[in-house]
């Protein structure tokens, strides 16, 4: 699949043919979705194992590991910024449970797990050091 074959399409749902009301009913919007799938479907659809959502952990690269690690990093403060920010708007059970479950959802318990290890030996260390 060349860049040719992928511009042939594109320009196809470009034109002022392809431009169809999403409110019209009919053979022009079949037409136009038939095109879209066909357009979609020039993409490759193999995900490199660094890249699919659900590969296992021993399938993960240091590199994709720790970008993941940032990752969670990053949306769990940014979830903590909106809960505290609404904290007076809500009762204290349901801050409480809001602020678990952002440590404990499915996709984030082993970075979680990860940020605790690696905060446990910083503290160790710091102990021993003093």
């Amino acid at each position: 699949m060349d860049f040719k074959t992928y511009d042939k399409v594109y320009q196809d749902l470009l034109n002022e043919k392809g431009r169809i009301d999403i409110a019209n009913e009919g053979k022009e919007k079949e037409a136009l979705v038939n095109k879209i799938n066909d357009f979609l479907e020039l993409y490759p659809k193999s995900i490199p194992k660094d890249k699919d959502p659900n590969a296992r952990i021993y399938q993960l690269s240091l590199k994709e590991l720790f970008r993941r690690y940032l990752q969670t990093a990053i949306d769990i403060l940014n979830d903590l910024s909106e809960i505290i920010s609404r904290r007076n708007y809500v009762s204290n059970a349901t801050f409480r449970r809001d602020l678990f479950s952002i440590f404990t959802k499915k996709e984030r318990r082993l970075y979680v797990g990860l940020w605790i290890m690696f905060f446990s030996f910083v503290l160790y260390f710091l102990d021993s050091a003093a």
